[in-house]
């Protein structure tokens, strides 16, 4: 039933001629080796996009000699051997990665086992390139941290806003092309945890949230040595991940792309080194969705992760909408949402804008300070808002009233990218407002609007800004931004 294809650049497993797991030795973008489209159906939808290739060298992995074997009817067997590593780090550390896929046909579905094998070919400390996690651990932990996979799941993050065009062959399709079309429908909803300290928790994916939850996701807790994560799925299913190692494992939740950064947390060699020359760590792990029956009813009760008063109130911001921002709910509710930033001297209110049904963004200044700008810096097809083309003009147009008008200004700005990926070089185009002297009034409100410059090639990124430089109150309400 498996096949195995190798060909310059890609190899593909199959089923039933179908693909079930891709390697790419190169990419266009990414130029590192990639693990990519994991299916765990037949004939089913790719449930994780990535996977990571390397659990020390990170993109510096370039290429892999790949060894496909089928091992019997129903399993098929894959080595990858790193071929090419940037700045020599295979002198530090030998990686080798054993992928079995195995079919049951009982259940109708795919075991993928993973096992990560690391031999250590000198003291490591820390520094000396390799990839490690900046990520802080829990108060009283030291760990020595290996990062060894980071699923990125397929239907778990999508857009913002109701996509008016399809982002297909468009620059850079950073997650998926699928993610961002008229028709997207969210897959994945949250992960639940075993934590060592806590108990089963279940954390819900939410950019906003989980950017400031520093219990559960800032930080990195343990978790049960050997229990399973649990993915949660839209249909009622999970995505089983059990790490089969006798140490803790951990996590971080990306809320950029909802990719699940797993980590091992093993007792270091020494206190001042993490592992020893001839040491080998062996890390194995499971993939496999199961049936809402299948889960444990423990894991199916497993209360929400605590959000923290300080965290909530962080959390709890207006979110950007299409056509027209009502500022009236939160990043709180909104699981695919970025909130708006306020600055010092910025508030929200739901309740206080021109008409019945839209709040407004407030900014108030003060005798002894001046106030900031209320922004949102997540416009863009990057950032999972609208599909900008190069050459193209916005309509920017709100109502705003202001102790002060004059004192009022609104900020548009795109950024143009020298390439199709995000980390080329840039440049911005802003574009910037006052209202003008025959400005609409509407009880108190005037009309603020303008007309962009043109948008730059690669335009993938961008954001919004309201300011006030008056004294008193200013409000802006109904914030509409429109491609022409």
């Amino acid at each position: 039933m498996f096949s195995c294809h190798q060909a310059p650049g890609r190899s593909v497993i199959r089923f039933e001629a179908d693909p079930v797991l891709e390697f790419v030795q190169e990419h266009v973008v990414f130029r590192n080796f990639l693990l990519s489209n994991l299916r765990l159906r037949p004939h089913g939808p790719v449930e994780m996009i990535g996977l990571l290739p390397s659990a020390l060298y990170g993109h510096r992995l370039l290429r892999c000699h790949i060894e496909m074997a089928q091992e019997s009817a129903h399993t098929v067997r894959v080595t990858l051997t790193p071929a090419k590593v940037i700045d020599n780090l295979d002198r530090l550390v030998h990686e080798r990665r054993d992928i079995r896929i195995t079919y049951r046909p009982d259940r109708q579905r795919f075991v993928c086992d993973i096992t990560v094998t690391l031999d250590f070919r000198q003291d490591i400390r820390g520094g000396e390139g390799l990839a490690f996690t900046a990520m802080p651990q829990q108060p009283g932990d030291r760990y020595a941290v290996v990062e060894f996979d980071d699923p990125l799941l397929s239907g778990g993050v999508g857009p913002q806003v109701p996509m008016t065009q399809d982002w297909t062959g468009l620059p850079e399709p950073i997650l998926c092309e699928q993610h961002y079309t008229q028709g997207w429908r969210k897959r994945y909803r949250a992960v639940i945890l075993p934590t060592l300290r806590r108990g089963l928790r279940r954390l819900v994916f939410n950019r906003t949230v989980n950017g400031v939850q520093q219990f559960y996701n800032r930080t990195l807790p343990c978790t049960t040595p050997r229990q399973p994560f649990l993915f949660e799925k839209a249909d009622g299913r999970y995505v089983r991940f059990t790490p089969l190692f006798d140490a803790p494992a951990s996590h971080h939740i990306c809320e950029w792309g909802y990719d699940m950064h797993l980590y091992a947390m093993l007792e270091p060699a020494a206190p001042d080194v993490l592992f020893r020359q001839g040491q080998q760590v062996v890390l194995r792990y499971q993939f496999e969705e199961i049936e809402a029956d299948e889960a444990p009813a423990a894991y199916r009760a497993a209360p929400d992760a605590e959000i923290e008063p300080d965290e909530r109130a962080r959390a709890d911001r207006p979110i950007y909408e299409e056509p027209v921002c009502a500022f009236q709910r939160s990043a709180l509710d909104c699981p695919d949402q970025y909130g708006w930033t306020p600055a010092p001297g910025c508030t929200w209110d739901r309740h206080g804008g021109r008409t019945d049904g839209h709040g407004a963004l407030v900014i108030r200044t003060t005798a002894n300070a001046a106030a900031g700008p209320w922004r949102f810096n997540h416009l863009g097809p990057s950032y999972a808002c609208n599909p900008i083309p190069p050459d193209s003009r916005h309509r920017v147009s709100a109502w705003v009233r202001a102790d002060e008008p004059a004192a009022v200004s609104l900020e548009f700005t795109l950024v143009g990218y020298n390439g199709p990926a995000m980390y080329s070089s840039r440049r911005e185009v802003v574009s910037t407002a006052t209202l003008a002297a025959d400005a609409p009034v509407s009880d108190g409100w005037r009309r603020l609007e303008f007309v962009s410059e043109p948008s730059p090639s690669y335009a993938i990124s961008g954001g919004v800004a309201f300011a006030y430089t008056g004294r008193g109150e200013a409000r802006l309400s109904e914030l509409s931004v429109e491609r022409l």
